[in-house]
């Protein structure tokens, strides 16, 4: 067990997944790296002081089995990075091919249920953050890939729906938005943007945004990452208030908050 916060990165082994873990050590967390692949999260994990795991996001047992790991060599968890994500590899015009968009589902919006599901538990006994990466494309799809938006969309839609029955736990969770960020999946389009001068996010850039994202402690937040910009909190339109047919405005409709799971320190 060791007496230190505790946090979970998942596409550890990346370079934005990489930074993440950086920038939680250097702020006293334990990083906890996981990626699909293990050298690459054992490199991140060496570096940064941390603990590697191998961790195939779309498995829902597996991500649960890593929490116990955590909480039986740890004790705790209290910030969940839900980074691992992939490119559809499907043009917009293209009949679809089934297995990229099982593949972009299966990592981009399984991998963040799944994630969220296995940490609740263990982020319930004293609270924590959860931190979503989704896309800019979502707030601004208008040249973005059609079927990474869609996962990148869904994420956040979770997110949003989230955050109040998280509320309790004292558990926030947000969703960081970035533009063009340097790293390999950039690769087929960065030497248009050098051409036009374009500029590009750094990695350091998102981590540092994850940082002002916690300590900010709001919750249900979609950040918008543009470069020369601070994290922006995204601010979506009203939506019109609905009318009885009389023209009166509705009554408030009061529902029930959604069960929780309890508190627990391992599974059965």
């Amino acid at each position: 067990m060791i007496d230190q916060p505790v946090a979970l990165v998942t596409g550890g082994g990346g370079a934005i997944g990489a930074a993440f873990a950086r920038h939680l050590a250097a702020r006293g967390y334990h990083p906890v790296v996981a990626d699909l692949d293990a050298g690459a999260a054992a490199t991140v994990a060496d570096a940064v002081g941390g603990t590697a795991h191998a961790l195939d996001v779309s498995d829902q047992q597996a991500n649960r089995e890593l929490v116990d790991t955590i909480l039986a060599r740890h004790g705790r968890l209290d910030v969940v990075c839900l980074h691992a994500g992939v490119p559809s590899g499907q043009r917009a015009t293209e009949p679809l091919d089934l297995a990229r968009y099982r593949r972009a589902t299966n990592v981009n919006i399984d991998g963040v249920v799944f994630g969220i599901d296995a940490a609740l538990p263990a982020l319930s006994v004293r609270g924590g953050h959860i931190v979503v990466t989704s896309t800019l494309a979502v707030l601004d799809p208008s040249r973005a890939n059609p079927l990474y938006t869609l996962t990148k969309a869904a994420v956040l839609g979770f997110v949003r729906a989230l955050a109040n029955p998280l509320k309790p736990r004292a558990i926030t969770i947000n969703a960081l938005c970035p533009g063009f960020v340097d790293t390999p999946m950039l690769d087929a389009l960065r030497p248009l943007l050098v051409e036009q001068g374009f500029p590009i996010l750094t990695p350091d850039d998102i981590a540092a945004a994850l940082g002002h994202v916690i300590d900010e402690g709001g919750t249900g937040d979609a950040w918008a990452l543009v470069p020369g910009q601070p994290p922006t909190r995204y601010a979506y339109p009203p939506i019109p208030v609905p009318l009885m047919p009389d023209g009166s405005p509705v009554p408030e409709l009061r529902l029930p908050p959604p069960p929780l799971p309890t508190p627990v320190t391992g599974r059965a």
